[in-house]
């Protein structure tokens, strides 16, 4: 790739202190074996794209709250073997842009490591380095940006803050083009609402509101721009909560939960006995819905041509499956969560009890890939 430039961040512009400005991302310069950041050029040529727009969004679930402190359940969580999976399953997708939620500086260091990551992609944020200290990714937990398109700039939204935890929503900018050369300025952003069903809902309104309505702002000039990532809409309901003018893409809809008791059987293994998930102890799938779209790809604009995009489930097999088909542990564990959600928990005794192999997925989500082409004027010229 390219040749660093001198670029430093900055904070915030007329009016919006709530900005950090880091240039056009980190680039990994192989002669100088590290990440550099790259200046913002006026110049920069739009990438034509003879495909649609292959986006992919993930939480991958922290494996701990604050750099430093305790791991979260390592001994059931096995940390390693899921980011490791992860990587594998991002490095195979050739997604233009990636998102990522829950990202702590040891999946950061991890990813960053990756070679397809150094030798293909720009990122939002790197560790070790004076500017970026304050994001969240590097503080504690936080959403990352990755890309293989030529990135014209990349900017963290500050979110409102919430019970005094504060979180930022990285944004992508780039020109690209279609077939039919017409050039277009589009945004992605990569987004995390705050969790926990119900109590949260008016916040995580507010959260999206705030992301929205400055990307929205008209001084952007923007063709299009796509929100994705862990929204924790727990009821449809919660749908209200998408502003005017920004839609979900049927596809994503049709590909169906992201969070799946059943499906996912690390989700029952590791959550507490008694949790709200369950109502505490009630059953799965009694309190809550057992299974839950929480992840979501939101449009705007007049770049994307959303009813011819196709998306699919990313991330969603036990990590110890082979083949075809998971493996004989995992179908035991399989067997466990139905019978979890046919019964009160009391009466489950294996929890927390099976090896790895029975029950391990890459994260308590699954991934979305998604496949957006551009509206082409081809037909109108």
């Amino acid at each position: 790739m390219g040749n660093a430039g001198m670029s430093s961040a900055s904070h915030g512009h007329a009016g919006h202190d709530n900005i950090t400005r880091m240039g056009a991302g980190w680039e990994f310069n192989s002669d100088a074996g590290r990440w550099e950041l790259i200046e913002v050029r006026a110049d920069t040529k739009p990438a034509v794209l003879n495909t649609p727009l292959r986006l992919a969004t993930l939480n991958v679930l922290f494996d701990m709250k604050l750099p430093g402190g305790e791991p979260t359940l390592p001994d059931v969580l096995r940390h390693d073997l899921r980011y490791e999976s992860i990587c594998r399953e991002l490095g195979s997708l050739e997604a233009h842009v990636i998102g990522l939620n829950e990202v702590t500086p040891t999946m950061l260091e991890k990813l960053l490591q990756e070679d397809w990551v150094r030798q293909r992609y720009r990122v939002s944020v790197v560790p070790h380095d004076s500017r970026c200290k304050d994001l969240a990714a590097v503080r504690g937990f936080g959403n990352v940006l990755l890309s293989q398109l030529p990135v014209v700039s990349v900017e963290h939204i500050e979110s409102p803050a919430v019970l005094g935890e504060a979180r930022e929503f990285p944004v992508m900018t780039f020109r690209v083009a279609g077939r039919d050369g017409q050039a277009k300025s589009i945004s992605v952003a990569s987004a995390h609402l705050i969790a926990f069903p119900y109590l949260n809902e008016r916040r995580r309104a507010t959260q999206l509101q705030a992301l929205t309505s400055e990307l929205a702002r008209s001084l952007r000039g923007l063709d299009g721009c796509v929100v994705m990532g862990d929204f924790n809409f727990h009821r449809d309901a919660e749908n209200a909560s998408i502003p005017p003018g920004w839609s979900e893409v049927p596809a994503v809809v049709a590909a169906g939960p992201t969070w799946d008791i059943a499906r996912n059987t690390m989700l029952p293994h590791y959550l507490p006995l008694r949790n709200i998930y369950n109502g505490f102890g009630i059953g799965y799938g009694r309190a809550w819905a057992a299974q839950m779209r929480l992840d979501r790809v939101l449009l705007q604009g007049s770049a994307f041509d959303r009813d011819a995009a196709n998306a699919k489930l990313f991330a969603d097999r036990p990590i110890a499956a082979s083949g075809d088909g998971p493996s004989a542990a995992a179908n035991r564990c399989k067997d466990n969560v139905e019978a979890q959600t046919q019964a009160p928990l009391p009466l489950c005794e294996a929890h927390r009890q099976l090896p790895w192999e029975a029950y391990l997925f890459p994260s308590d989500h699954f991934g979305l890939v998604l496949e957006l082409p551009l509206k082409c004027l081809c037909g109108k010229l």
